[in-house]
């Protein structure tokens, strides 16, 4: 499985185009619950004030677009649990997140120094999530393989060993939120969210939601 380059901070964009992989969409969720991955949960209430955070700092800094806020929330929802998901697979492995991701971050945090601390720290949770799992995907692939493989051997290595743990665990995401698994891609399950399909890779050219779609929307339905 290849992937973005985790030294890139690519997926930093606002309203980004990142494709998120290995979370699942089930009913039967307990109230307040938005995210499980094993036993760690996430409520909606902490997705809610993402969202809401990485919305406004959208608005402030791309003027003019639009995006429904379900969009932004099932961005949010995924982010969560596919961190969740990498940092389990990790502590399988007892290896911590590659060097590479701390790097990008702290280039990262000048470009969004405007941002109050809520919105930036909600834009690194959802836009950098991608590049989260690309760099323990790497330290894992390390681990597996020994030696002193190549950052790409060691990714694509590391690449399968989270689709395994994807497939072996309790990984879900509430149906509210639009996004469901399919043969480990990553689906819109309501037609109005414009997530791209395919590998990881593709991330960069994800399809963003319909701005027109979204400025029919009322004003509560909608970011920007």
């Amino acid at each position: 499985m290849t992937r973005t380059p985790v030294r890139r901070l690519a997926g930093l964009a606002l309203v980004s185009t990142f494709l998120l992989t290995g979370c699942g969409s089930v009913t039967g969720f307990n109230p307040g619950v938005a995210v499980r991955v094993q036993d760690d949960t996430v409520s909606t209430d902490q997705v809610r004030a993402t969202a809401t955070a990485y919305c406004s700092a959208s608005t402030e800094s791309q003027p003019g677009q639009v995006v429904p806020n379900h969009y932004i929330a099932g961005l949010a929802a995924s982010s969560y649990a596919v961190r969740s998901a990498a940092d389990q697979l990790m502590a399988d492995h007892g290896v911590t997140i590659d060097s590479s991701y701390d790097q990008a971050i702290d280039g990262a945090q000048k470009q969004l120094a405007p941002l109050s601390d809520a919105q930036r720290e909600a834009v690194i949770q959802v836009s950098a999530a991608s590049l989260y799992v690309a760099a323990a995907e790497t330290a894992v692939g390390r681990d597996v393989l020994g030696g002193s493989p190549s950052d790409d051997d060691a990714q694509a290595a590391g690449a399968k060993e989270f689709a395994s743990w994807l497939d072996d665990h309790d990984v879900r995401i509430d149906p509210r939120y639009g996004v469901s698994v399919d043969q480990g891609t990553v689906v819109a399950t309501d037609t109005s969210l414009s997530f791209a399909l395919g590998d990881t890779a593709k991330k960069a050219d994800a399809a963003q939601p319909d701005a027109a779609y979204a400025a029919t929307l009322p004003a509560s339905q909608r970011c920007g």
